[in-house]
């Protein structure tokens, strides 16, 4: 990659340090964070070395992004520290939570910088993508083959088979396969062939993994909006067809889910019945009734929500503050069996937050509903439809620590930040405008 960047006309502007190079180290230091530490739980990542480098080299290049983004995150802070005061002055993780989203802001920031002044920056992570996708089943082969060879990664005790490569467990992994995912589905550059072996793997491994949330979020809404693109682009359906359709399957599905409630189904660990699985759980989340089960990852799951809900609740809906969702679940009127995280990622930011993830999520659900069905949209239209709707039952998987998933927020940004429809080129007509009449061609030459 050329390292320094030449503004568009000769003298218009002085060459500028390209950072993608140190974008993409900073990125993969991120991905290995795991790994990449002298043991297990020490803060001193190779990551938490690069950010804030990467961020002095920002402000001597783009001091006025940087000072807007050190003036938001100052913002940001302010507002999450009045949430935890009003909510009740627990800090406890607040401040924790502080740093985690500090550090998880600096590849936003670096990621504006790049597609602001450097050309070609969208196919660079593109390529990334792919090659770290390629990078990454192959470490997971050799990890079935051969089993665990990665240092400084916690210890699993369990008996059950999966693989994790050098992420922190099955889950976080489950999270990225379905980000990739993403963009083999809905990109024209991954179809055919590499679309399917992708489709493939990622049920495989999340089936292997006994990753249930992010199984049934790729079973059930990344792969139907995939089909929904496909039929929408081949015939033109009008709306009030689509949304006829959509309330005839789902009313048939929720029937059936009923109906089937004490079938099981199994896993690659364990079996669970279409109730335990589905209806008891929703059923208790609408009702604010915990389980009282201490044991089970999805007694632990469902439970976990109730908790922070209950809490988020008594806010009025502003919020806790970041890291409240955590604080909840250490009060002594809560008990858990399992990991003390909501395991819910939109839930999470919901309750740490409050109205602003909760109105903005909504917009972005109504946005992308109203395009869901539309007869043309380009491939990058496609993948944020696919990844606002698919988002919410893939946050599920994943426990309180996905604010460290930094390969899955650095792809959230980037398809935050493509433009949902490419820039037109300009019209002939007014390219042969801008060119120099014929007679100054022949006098400058």
């Amino acid at each position: 990659m050329p390292m320094m960047v030449q503004g568009r006309q000769s003298g218009a502007r002085p060459a500028r340090f390209d950072m993608t190079a140190l974008f993409f180290v900073i990125l993969v230091a991120g991905i290995g964070n795991v790994v990449l530490r002298p043991g297990i739980g020490d803060p001193f990542t190779l990551y938490r070395i690069l950010a804030p480098l990467g961020m002095l080299a920002l402000l001597v290049l783009d001091t006025p992004l940087t000072l807007k983004a050190l003036g938001a995150y100052a913002v940001f802070a302010a507002y999450n520290f009045a949430l935890a005061t009003a909510y009740g002055g627990g800090y406890s993780q607040l401040l924790p939570s502080l740093v985690h989203y500090f550090y998880l802001m600096i590849p936003l920031v670096l990621m504006i910088h790049l597609k602001a002044n450097v050309r070609g920056f969208d196919e660079s992570y593109l390529r990334f993508i792919r090659g770290f996708y390629i990078f990454l089943l192959a470490n997971l082969v050799l990890e079935f083959l051969i089993g665990e060879y990665y240092p400084n990664l916690e210890v699993d005790e369990s008996e059950e088979p999966g693989v994790r490569a050098f992420f922190w467990n099955q889950n976080d992994l489950a999270v990225v396969l379905c980000v990739i995912g993403w963009f083999y589905l809905t990109l024209d550059r991954f179809k055919g062939f590499p679309r399917a072996l992708a489709v493939v793997v990622t049920l495989f491994l999340l089936y292997y993994n006994d990753s249930k949330a992010a199984l049934i979020s790729f079973c059930f809404f990344s792969l139907p909006i995939w089909l929904i693109f496909r039929i929408c682009s081949a015939v033109r359906i009008r709306a009030f067809v689509w949304i006829l359709l959509c309330s005839v399957v789902g009313a048939i599905f929720i029937g059936a889910l009923v109906a089937l409630k004490d079938y099981d189904i199994q896993f690659a660990w364990q079996r669970y019945s279409i109730d335990d699985l589905f209806l008891q759980p929703i059923m208790n989340v609408l009702t604010l009734e915990p389980t009282g089960e201490y044991l089970g990852s999805l007694n632990n799951r469902t439970d976990a929500a109730i908790f922070a809900i209950i809490e988020y609740l008594r806010t009025f809906g502003f919020g806790l503050g970041a890291g409240g969702s955590w604080l909840v679940l250490t009060l002594p009127q809560y008990e858990l069996g399992g990991a003390l995280s909501p395991h819910n990622a939109l839930l999470q930011f919901i309750v740490d937050f409050g109205y602003p993830v909760l109105l903005g999520y909504l917009a972005l659900t109504i946005w992308a509903l109203r395009r869901l069905f539309l007869h043309r949209l380009t491939e990058y239209e496609k993948l944020k439809v696919m990844a606002i709707l698919s988002f919410p039952m893939l946050g599920a998987s994943q426990s309180g620590a996905i604010v460290t998933n930094f390969f899955f927020f650095s792809t959230v940004y980037f398809i935050w930040l493509l433009d949902a429809r490419p820039k037109s080129p300009p019209s002939a007509a007014r390219s042969l405008r801008q060119q120099p009449p014929l007679a100054a061609v022949r006098a400058q030459s």
